[in-house]
């Protein structure tokens, strides 16, 4: 029983360890398009592109997205360490759930039936990706071994 426990262990560890990754890479997908929202909404683009990309490097909010941006970046590149691009990458549309509801919290937007429909058709969607285990199949390996072309 202990042996079958041990070589469990890793896959559980690996399956917690996955799952934690895309949380992660949820919430700062998340909090970036929020860090965004708040900082268009201070910024002035009335008085000419230079002014405003001089006021968006001055401002801490704006500063913040793109250190979120950033950070979300690393979460991605080292979920793609792990899954198949095309597995991962529709997988990623979750975060126009999550991105709506922080807006209808954060910043009281209104939800109506489309926008509901909408969210219900993507976490569906997300749930079929989520449940294909053959997705990894027919790889053609790894991308330093096989380069495209």
């Amino acid at each position: 029983m202990a042996e079958i426990l041990k070589s469990r262990a890793p896959n559980a560890r690996a399956l917690w360890a996955a799952i934690g990754g895309w949380v992660l890479f949820i919430v700062v997908e998340t909090a970036t398009q929020v860090a965004f929202k708040y900082a268009g909404a201070t910024l002035d683009d009335r008085s000419g592109l230079a002014h405003l990309v001089a006021q968006a490097l001055s401002t801490p909010v704006v500063l913040l997205g793109f250190g979120l941006y950033f950070a979300g970046f690393l979460v991605w590149m080292t979920i793609l360490k792990d899954v198949d691009l095309g597995r991962a990458f529709p997988m990623t549309a979750i975060i126009y759930v999550s991105t709506l509801v922080a807006a209808v919290f954060l910043f009281h937007e209104r939800l109506n039936p489309t926008r509901i429909a909408g969210v219900v058709v993507i976490a569906l969607g997300v749930a079929l990706l989520a449940s294909d285990s053959g997705a990894g199949d027919h790889k053609l390996g790894d991308p330093k071994e096989n380069p495209p072309h």
